[in-house]
């Protein structure tokens, strides 16, 4: 009987590899198919614009991948879930590969969080002291309804008394325009997260959004996609609802293990197929 168990586990997992692979190939055809029918193919092959192009088709595909497996393995979930992926690297031959997966449910929700918390987390990208208290005050006032009363200094066009849409409208507030929306988007949500400071070091449970960043790194050529993106559910699959603006290089990964242990052994080498 154990042989037996053993034997409908082993052939489990070898039917969700299967699937991830056949799922991972799907996304590939879709985004490289386009560009292999191309005309412009020929006169791509060579140089930096190729590989510019070769490297922004993979991290998308990977993303995609990344959202797929958070819906269709549950262990791998629970990982996610609980920080075990916000940054990740690897590499693949000679291509450096940076992973980060953020769960939204630990981050700090941007329409329902009270001031303390809000400050907390302006602590943690920087603000400190007036600065931080006084940015709290003006995100509480930017997003509730009605006129209200606040100092709407340093908003531009002024408070929106609407709930916040996208982790992109902290940028209206003077304090935080230097700060990348990348980092902001590891602290702050628009969609969940949490709204009391005592709860400030939980995890926050299950996700229903992840913010998944894939970067690749091939010499001097790099190349990032970060979005949100929603967890599948029984109604839908997952789906991509939102993109951030990555507008500066990040640090070549330090790291070269092998990405098998992240992505699945089938997956790497059919990277390594696609990228090398």
């Amino acid at each position: 009987m154990a042989q037996q168990i053993e034997g409908q586990k082993d052939s489990g997992d070898s039917g969700f590899a299967l699937l991830a692979v056949l799922g991972f190939i799907l996304l590939f055809a879709m985004f490289l198919a386009p560009f292999a029918a191309s005309s412009r193919l020929k006169a791509l092959t060579v140089g930096h614009e190729y590989n510019q192009a070769r490297l922004g088709n993979a991290v998308q595909a990977i993303n995609s991948y990344l959202a797929w497996r958070i819906g269709a393995d549950p262990r791998w979930r629970n990982v996610v879930d609980g920080g075990g992926l916000l940054a990740s690297e690897c590499a693949i031959n000679d291509i450096s590969m940076k992973i980060a997966i953020v769960p939204h449910a630990s981050l700090i929700n941007l329409n329902t969080a009270e001031e303390p918390l809000l400050v907390a987390g302006f602590n943690g990208i920087g603000l400190v002291g007036i600065k931080a208290q006084d940015t709290a005050q003006k995100v509480m006032h930017f997003r509730s309804p009605g006129t209200g009363n606040g100092d709407d200094a340093g908003i531009d066009a002024g408070p929106k008394h609407a709930p916040f849409e996208d982790i992109s409208e902290l940028h209206d507030f003077e304090a935080l325009r230097g700060i990348a929306l990348s980092d902001l988007g590891r602290v702050f949500s628009v969609r969940e997260g949490r709204a009391i400071l005592s709860r400030s070091k939980e995890t926050g449970g299950m996700s229903m959004f992840y913010t998944i960043e894939t970067m690749l790194f091939d010499g001097g050529d790099w190349t990032v996609s970060a979005a949100v993106f929603s967890a599948a559910t029984r109604s839908g699959p997952s789906q991509k609802v939102a993109t951030i603006d990555v507008d500066t290089k990040p640090p070549v990964p330090k790291r070269r293990g092998n990405c098998a242990s992240l992505l699945d052994h089938d997956v790497t080498r059919l990277l390594e197929d696609v990228l090398t």
